[in-house]
């Protein structure tokens, strides 16, 4: 995928409700809502991988992708390519 369609398809899954913003700046943060939530783990991961890919412009990174829980506004997790998904 190249960055414009990391960006497409992050906006599609913005849309249907799966997040609710990819920000990438000053922290990576990405909000997840329950349907995010109740998907099977292996969907969530690829979904991170996008959203981690687009937020490093498909660059090698090590800084964590932080997911926040949009019902309470706690982190819940972090995710990097090489760690996956880590729950806090």
């Amino acid at each position: 995928m190249n960055q414009g369609d990391r960006r497409d398809f992050l906006n599609r899954l913005i849309g249907q409700g799966v997040f609710t913003a990819v920000v990438p700046v000053p922290a990576a943060k990405v909000g997840v809502t329950p349907l995010f939530q109740g998907l099977k783990p292996d969907l969530q991961l690829q979904f991170l991988a996008i959203a981690y890919a687009y937020i490093h412009n498909g660059a090698a990174a090590t800084d964590p992708l932080q997911l926040i829980d949009v019902t309470n506004g706690k982190v819940i997790g972090n995710f990097t390519n090489d760690a996956g998904l880590q729950p806090t």
